[in-house]
């Protein structure tokens, strides 16, 4: 019963929510709601019907795949379990800022369009309202501009520094072994600044939120325990430019009593992660990070094969 309610109560919304929306265009054409009115309802009750739907994500789906993928990592066995992440598996790793940037300039055209809307059908009526309401729609528009600006140094930021890669050398990493590989930036780091990279290790377990009103548990969240960081710093004389690109190498000594990533428990799994700082020669600070694979097992002969 715990997630039966709450989820009842967001398919409920969301079937109200869509037969307002299909009605939405009668109200307006035949019982002369305003377009704006009608428009920006519309907008409304779709933020609603996605926002239901990823709470339907959260107390149903998450919590399932979240135990099912770690109940799986931990029957699989010893046998190359890094050769199941398809990343690690290419030895290639990638980071970029493109869904960040997509997202806020969605927000962007989204919120704009509404006040364009509202504007356009009743903004002179705006001055001959109360002071409350003025104010409600200066701050609705400074969060426009905020928002407008924050996507603008977003997406500057994403076409000036692009993907960042991370080529695996040693797959997997072994305690008390160095772990190799390079770092391929689209950008040549400031020679004044050395480069950082951050190897931490840390434990997420997964829990669940405890609902406000009782001691009921309604859906997972994690908390991460770190275990383990150390930092390496990179000379600008190590980076090497292959064409367009710069190479920055990593050699990360993985401690001898290293855990191995993945499940340790139906409600818990290790991860080692690598994350990259430094900065452009306009001083623009960058930062990515790649969760690596770190295994004490040995590979069986034919995992090896496979590694090879």
């Amino acid at each position: 019963m715990q997630r039966v309610f709450p989820s009842l109560i967001l398919v409920l919304l969301i079937l109200l929510l869509a037969v307002f929306l299909v009605n939405l265009p009668s109200l307006h054409r035949e019982q002369g709601l305003p377009l704006y009115p009608a428009l920006l309802s519309g907008q409304a009750c779709l933020i609603g019907v996605l926002v239901c739907l990823y709470g339907l994500y959260v107390l149903l789906v998450e919590p399932h795949k979240n135990r099912t993928r770690l109940r799986r990592e931990l029957g699989a066995g010893s046998n190359a379990r890094w050769l199941e992440n398809s990343q690690w598996a290419n030895k290639r790793m990638t980071h970029t800022r493109a869904g960040k940037v997509l997202f806020l300039w969605l927000f962007v055209a989204n919120w704009w369009g509404a006040i364009w809307f509202f504007a356009t059908d009743r903004g002179a009526q705006i001055w001959e309202q109360s002071l409350p309401v003025k104010l409600l729609c200066l701050v609705i528009v400074l969060i426009a501009v905020v928002m407008l600006w924050s996507a603008i140094r977003n997406s500057i930021s994403w076409a000036k520094f692009g993907t960042t890669t991370m080529w695996i050398d040693t797959l997997p990493g072994r305690p008390g072994q160095i772990f190799r590989g390079y770092l391929q930036i689209g950008f040549k780091p400031d020679p004044r600044t050395p480069t950082k990279l951050r190897l931490t290790g840390f434990v997420r377990h997964w829990t669940q939120r405890i609902a406000a009103e009782d001691s009921r548990r309604i859906n997972d969240s994690h908390d991460e325990v770190p275990f383990h960081e150390s930092e390496t710093r990179i000379k600008a004389a190590q980076v090497k430019a292959t064409g367009r690109w710069f190479r920055i190498p990593v050699n990360l000594e993985i401690p001898a009593d290293a855990r191995s990533s993945g499940a340790c428990g139906d409600d818990c799994e290790v991860i080692w992660k690598l994350v990259i700082q430094t900065r452009s020669p306009d001083g623009s600070s960058f930062d990515a990070d790649f969760e690596i694979p770190v295994f004490e097992e040995s590979c069986h002969p034919e995992a090896a094969e496979m590694v090879k």
